[in-house]
């Protein structure tokens, strides 16, 4: 299963499941403070054999595989073909204050919940004694847990003082109350049209990438395409100028390629426009009842993503 509305970036190690099902969910810690974005990104390329099906920060929470998929996480095959693995960013010497404050809870009790009702998983903690004698159990449990139950590791994340309670409580309510906690499609527009996306043309703060919002990128972007199409323009005019004084230069090639240049700033400034006109769609999809909020908000993600995508290359 791919997770309706959650940014989905696959991931490399992914592995056949016997039945393609699962029973429980796996809370891991990264051992970092990367962020989530970094951590599926870096799934993508991997080459030791490890993997996670959800990746979470502060603010966000990426797939990486099909929930269908066997992860490389638990260190036993018992522990990988059951338990959808869940690897949060942070580490085991966090207190429980740094862990309240450093993760995205109301956003991945959303995706959790939805993870539990497709295989009936109830959002309550196992114990070691009920992993070991029934490793099918519908349940919550920690890297440490599968460890005690099942062996094949040493880890012992998430760490002694993560907020299962928190954790368990924030699921519980999102399960009682999913449908009612929908956003509308205005709600998802401004969310989406507000979402950071890290800008590496910046200096970056503190050592990470400077973050700012989708907006800023795209209106900047078109800035620059105006601004960039009137210099063109004027240099036309300069060089033609240049040639007409001098002699022996092929002016014609040289006209030709500022001609191509311009043709380019046209062909991104017409994407830009079809852009914009499919989100404004993508908005009225979801007012008219076309689209559910979930879809409306992952497809104009990917489609601010592609955009900041774009500018960072350019």
């Amino acid at each position: 299963m791919i997770v309706s509305g959650v940014r989905y970036v696959a991931g490399r190690n992914a592995y056949s499941d016997r039945d393609s099902t699962k029973c429980g969910i796996a809370i891991h810690n990264t051992s970092n403070d990367a962020s989530a974005e970094q951590e599926a990104s870096y799934a993508t390329r991997r080459t030791d054999e490890v993997s996670a099906h959800f990746y979470v920060d502060a603010d966000s929470v990426i797939q990486s595989l099909d929930t269908r998929a066997r992860a490389g996480h638990a260190g036993s095959s018992t522990g990988n073909e059951n338990a959808i693995a869940v690897e949060i960013t942070g580490v085991n010497g966090w207190t429980r204050e740094q862990w309240l404050q450093r993760v995205a809870w109301d956003r991945l009790a959303q995706v959790l919940a939805v993870v539990c009702r497709e295989y009936d998983i109830a959002p309550r903690r196992a114990t070691v004694v009920e992993m070991t004698s029934n490793p099918r159990v519908r349940a919550f449990y920690g890297h440490d847990d599968m460890r005690r139950a099942w062996g094949g590791t040493t880890h012992t994340d998430p760490g002694p003082n993560f907020p299962w309670d928190h954790l368990l409580t924030k699921v519980q309510h999102a399960l009682a109350g999913e449908d009612d906690d929908m956003p509308s499609a205005d709600e998802v527009a401004a969310e989406v049209w507000s979402q950071p996306y890290r800008d590496y043309n910046l200096p970056p703060v503190d050592g990470k990438p400077a973050v700012r919002p989708t907006s800023a990128i795209l209106l900047d972007a078109r800035t620059d395409a105006a601004r960039t199409r009137a210099e063109v323009t004027a240099l036309r005019s300069e060089v033609r100028a240049l040639i007409d004084a001098q002699q022996g230069v092929d002016g014609r090639a040289i006209l030709a390629r500022l001609d191509e240049h311009a043709q380019a700033e046209r062909e991104r400034d017409e994407a830009a426009a079809r852009r914009d006109a499919d989100l404004l769609a993508l908005v009225q999809q979801g007012q008219d009842g076309t689209l559910d909020a979930a879809e409306v908000l992952r497809r104009m993600g990917e489609l601010l993503a592609t955009a900041g995508q774009g500018q960072a290359r350019e």
